[in-house]
């Protein structure tokens, strides 16, 4: 009886193992690629306010691309998020200077002769659309002749046409081969410290944006916050050291799992992945769905395949062509933890200051409740 009695009170003074709450866990491409994503900065106060609004405790931030808007999103959500992880925007340049040859880019069936007579007068979204439309096939000439030149004019995206020129043009200094002055346009925010921040870098497999992942640990579980490479099909010829877009971000996608796999604790994998598998009887179309399913293979749960799938890049999205289709490529990929919840999320229009009724961005978000095991 005394030995009972004795240790009753030994664990009445046992401190009880604290018991974690769950995470709630956010993914949202922002998009703002601007003078490629219509209304960029427009759309830039309502998406603070949106995610200023929002309750979550880790947001994970695709395409802040420009340095200024990184800094907007910082200052603004420093309140709700205190915490936050990004990389140093740096460019990686061309080889030689100046980057492209005159002879390349003017004259009968070269691409900015063709970009000048075709699609002169234009600017922004519409002077990007017709390019892509309309001048296809010179640049596919300028792929085969000089790789590196059609690579670097493609970057100069954000830039003013003259602008552009001049930097692959320039004797002087070699043109950058990342849009956005090599920025991978990722923030990961946090309400909790983040232990642990690493990068894990695509540079060296990336065409046309810097690709990398950020890693952290909140509360013992393993966030990683990414953008993976899009398949641009033919409708951008691709410059990289791949054979095509689809093999680049396959290769993306191997050595992120690669490196998760490496941590061998609670994980989950967030951002826009530009791939997603195809659900026919809700109208889903599939996107590089073999990369995708690596994630399933390497024992990844698609959190919200767990619960009720639908599109976040969606035709019905105003800033996105009615011919887009209806895609699932944001994800959160979860491993050894309990599923909460998962919820798409910023579907409702907004009222631009131009009068312009406008999604706040080309995806939507996606949210989920998960727990380490």
């Amino acid at each position: 009886m005394a030995k009972l009695f004795l240790l009753c009170l030994l664990l009445s003074f046992t401190p009880k193992a604290q018991a974690r709450n769950p995470l709630k866990l956010t993914t949202f491409n922002a998009g703002l690629a601007h003078t490629y994503v219509p209304h960029a900065k427009e759309r830039i106060p309502h998406l603070l306010s949106a995610l200023q609004n929002h309750s979550t405790d880790v947001l994970c931030l695709q395409e802040v691309w420009l340095k200024k808007d990184r800094k907007k999103f910082l200052k603004g959500l420093q309140q709700n998020f205190p915490y936050s992880f990004s990389s140093r925007i740096e460019q990686l340049k061309s080889k030689r200077r100046p980057t492209c040859k005159i002879g390349e880019l003017f004259g009968k069936d070269k691409f900015v002769s063709c970009m000048r007579n075709l699609c002169g007068g234009l600017d922004g979204d519409e002077f990007t659309d017709c390019i892509l439309q309309k001048c296809g096939g010179a640049l596919n000439s300028l792929v085969a002749s000089n790789r590196e030149c059609a690579s670097s004019l493609m970057a100069q995206v954000g830039k003013s046409s003259l602008m552009g020129l001049l930097a692959v043009l320039s004797p002087f200094k070699r043109a950058g081969l990342f849009a956005y002055k090599g920025s991978d346009g990722l923030l990961l925010l946090s309400r909790s410290p983040l232990v642990n921040t690493q990068k894990i870098d695509f540079s060296d497999i990336s065409t046309l944006n810097r690709r990398v992942a950020l890693t952290a640990e909140v509360d013992g579980q393993l966030i990683v916050c990414t953008h993976l490479t899009a398949d641009h099909g033919a409708e951008v010829p691709y410059t990289g050291k791949f054979k095509t877009w689809k093999d680049e971000h396959r290769a993306q996608v191997e050595r992120l799992l690669y490196n998760v796999a490496k941590k061998d604790q609670p994980s989950a994998i967030l951002g826009d992945f530009n791939c997603g598998p195809k659900v026919t009887n809700l109208g889903i179309q599939g996107e590089l769905s073999k990369s995708c399913s690596l994630f399933k293979m390497a024992g990844h749960k698609n959190a919200l395949f767990e619960f009720s799938p639908e599109c976040t890049f969606c035709a019905g999205n105003s800033l996105n062509d009615e011919d887009s289709g209806d895609k699932i490529i944001d994800h959160i990929f979860v491993k050894n933890s309990f599923l909460g919840s998962a919820k798409i999320l910023f579907k409702e229009p907004v009222l631009l200051k131009s009068g312009v009724k406008s999604n706040l961005s080309d995806h939507f978000g996606l949210q989920i409740e998960v727990m380490p095991r």
